[in-house]
């Protein structure tokens, strides 16, 4: 049933919700299932540089994947899509678990990879903001977030040691097509209690050109430059921390697993703090504290202990901004009579190219400059971004005395 935002729901029924969230874990999971694929393919007797190789065919399928599928669920529906692409994310697990057999098979793993999680990535948040009125979804988008990063995190460590007891990582792979099996089936059985729930009116899912450029012409750019911005200073500090680590002496595995942990529980336990907060000075001290970070990781020559407290900041700055930026960005399309899913997707687009584009520009800069170069210049990035703020905060300010 359609309704108007301002006259949906608080909060998600339990029964509905933490279905759809385990489902997203498992979904998660099968995902950063793909950093395991060099390790699989050397047990197998097969050249572990391959991953790389099979991983980046699915960004072909990721980028068509994320400009239609909006379309996609305008036709078949939202969850349906959603159940889909759970389906698609159990196929690609199971073509990882035949590399032993052919090697082609692992690329077609790698294809439906891309299509299976970009779908799902784009497609959860908007089921989020369809059911959600504007005040409630920036806590339910941070568990949602939360959720996805404990899948991603946790998926290699428990990856290891499954097949350092079993002595095979397609066991793993087999196990994880599964799950994407059983999450379907939860998101088929979320999608029947969702249609009984309130719904936002007039909103559509397709992209076409002109929604999109309505949507970066309006107010709604900034968060959608902000977590393509942000996403850059992630990838780029994600992507080369084995070098930063090498050139400080330190291990990168001490910022992944702390940076895993402190994000998951720090999505999870401030998420009902922070969705009661002014979103633009939030955004701005989540940059801040991530600008912190990033200075703290240039300076520092080596102490591990100052290592874990950059990372930490990081975790927290970063890892709440996304949610943070995608409620800003879809709220403020609300008030403008945009549409929310549509600038949700775009949202993510903007994130998937800065995931995917930043680190070719990064490794440039570390190649010719060096770790500390780099560094340098994602701290400009969230400068930018704090600029960009502040000057929102300011004008927003400054409105509100004219009016009184």
């Amino acid at each position: 049933m359609d309704t108007p935002a301002d006259q949906l729901a608080s909060s998600l029924d339990a029964a509905a919700f933490i279905p759809f969230l385990l489902a997203s874990i498992a979904l998660a999971a099968a995902y950063g299932a793909s950093f395991l694929l060099a390790d699989h393919l050397r047990y197998s007797g097969l050249d572990p540089a391959m991953a790389g190789a099979v991983i980046s065919t699915g960004i072909v399928t990721m980028i068509v994947s994320s400009l239609f599928a909006g379309w996609a669920a305008q036709r078949i529906g939202l969850m349906s899509t959603i159940v889909a692409a759970a389906v698609v994310m159990s196929f690609s697990m199971l073509a990882f678990s035949f590399a032993q057999v052919d090697l082609r098979i692992t690329f077609v793993g790698g294809l439906l990879l891309g299509l299976g999680w970009s779908a799902f990535y784009i497609l959860a948040p908007i089921q989020i903001i369809h059911h959600l009125k504007p005040a409630a979804r920036i806590k339910y988008l941070t568990f949602l977030s939360g959720g996805q990063m404990a899948g991603l995190g946790l998926a290699s460590p428990i990856g290891h040691f499954i097949a350092s007891r079993f002595g095979s990582f397609s066991g793993v792979y087999i196990g994880l097509a599964c799950a994407c099996l059983i999450a379907a089936i939860a998101f088929y059985a979320v999608r029947d209690r969702m249609k009984k729930t309130p719904r936002l009116s007039g909103a559509s899912t397709g992209l076409t050109p002109a929604l999109v450029s309505s949507i970066l012409r309006d107010v709604t750019w900034m968060p959608i430059v902000m977590i393509g911005l942000a996403a850059c200073a992630f990838s780029a500090l994600s992507t080369f921390q084995t070098a930063y680590a090498e050139s400080r002496h330190l291990s990168p595995d001490l910022f992944f697993v702390t940076f895993t942990l402190t994000t998951v529980v720090a999505r999870f336990t401030l998420a009902p703090t922070i969705s009661r907060l002014p979103v633009r000075r939030l955004a701005f001290a989540l940059f801040s504290a991530t600008l912190s970070a990033l200075a703290l990781f240039l300076f520092n020559r080596g102490s591990e202990i100052l290592y874990v407290i950059s990372t930490i900041i990081f975790a927290i700055g970063y890892g709440l901004s996304y949610s943070t930026l995608n409620g800003m960005a879809v709220n403020l399309a609300g008030e403008r009579a945009l549409s929310a899913p549509a600038t949700s997707q775009v949202f993510t687009i903007a994130y998937f190219t800065g995931v995917f584009g930043f680190p070719y520009v990064a490794g440039m800069l570390v190649t010719h400059g060096g770790v500390n170069l780099m560094i340098s210049v994602t701290i400009a990035i969230i400068v930018i971004n704090l600029l960009m703020l502040a000057n929102s905060i300011l004008r927003a300010t400054n409105a509100q005395i004219k009016v009184r």
